[in-house]
């Protein structure tokens, strides 16, 4: 606050109050303040006039800007395929078993695996490869179960592989995502058949390893 005296004669004393008081009611500061005072009697001709005007108060605001960053995620969908092998049919043959020839029929279905690896069961040529299998299979129908093995789950577990690589072949020519889930289950099968071979020939038939993804 600031306070200014100012020397003024009675009458000039007397102008300079109304023009304050008129200045002080027209003044934008409500707190505005004007005093005025005169020298008592008997004191020098010049009195004085206080006239006290409050300082401007400056109020600061700090004002915060929050800003929240969205980031757009796209996930992909992976689907699901399941696959299932269909009930076993009871079959059976009366004709003899040959052993060298139902060797040469499983080294051919091993075959059959193994090009099929290549190709991850997808495609055209998955398909003629399927085909193949699905064949080899169908001269194995011919063939006497191997001794020791019970012909009907023998045989059925032969057609029901049979009936799957028919149906792998046709999913694979059309491009379907099922024919590549479809002979994941047929080369789990065949593992099991070569299995029951070995050990009722004491053959020792396998599959060869999986191929690595990375590499198709």
């Amino acid at each position: 606050m600031r306070v200014v005296r100012l020397g003024v004669t009675r009458t000039g004393a007397a102008l300079l109050a109304a023009t304050a008081i008129a200045g002080a009611s027209s003044c934008s500061t409500p707190n505005a303040q004007v005093e005025l005072s005169q020298a008592p009697a008997g004191s020098p001709a010049s009195p004085t006039v206080t006239v006290t005007v409050p300082g401007w108060r400056t109020v600061t605001h700090t004002l915060t800007a929050t800003t929240t960053i969205v980031t757009p995620t796209t996930v992909r969908a992976t689907p699901t395929v399941t696959v299932t092998l269909p009930p076993r049919p009871a079959a059976t043959s009366t004709v003899p078993f040959s052993e060298a020839a139902a060797l040469a029929g499983y080294a051919a279905i091993i075959r059959d695996i193994a090009a099929l690896d290549a190709t991850g069961g997808a495609g055209s040529t998955a398909a003629v490869q399927f085909e193949s299998l699905a064949r080899h299979l169908t001269q194995l129908e011919t063939m006497g179960a191997p001794p020791g093995l019970d012909p009907p789950s023998w045989f059925g577990r032969v057609i029901s592989l049979r009936l799957f690589a028919d149906a792998a072949s046709a999913e694979a020519l059309a491009g379907s995502p099922q024919a590549p889930a479809r002979f994941a289950v047929i080369r789990s099968e065949v593992g099991v058949l070569l299995a029951m071979v070995n050990g009722a020939l004491r053959t020792n038939l396998t599959l060869p390893p999986p191929a690595s993804p990375t590499l198709r």
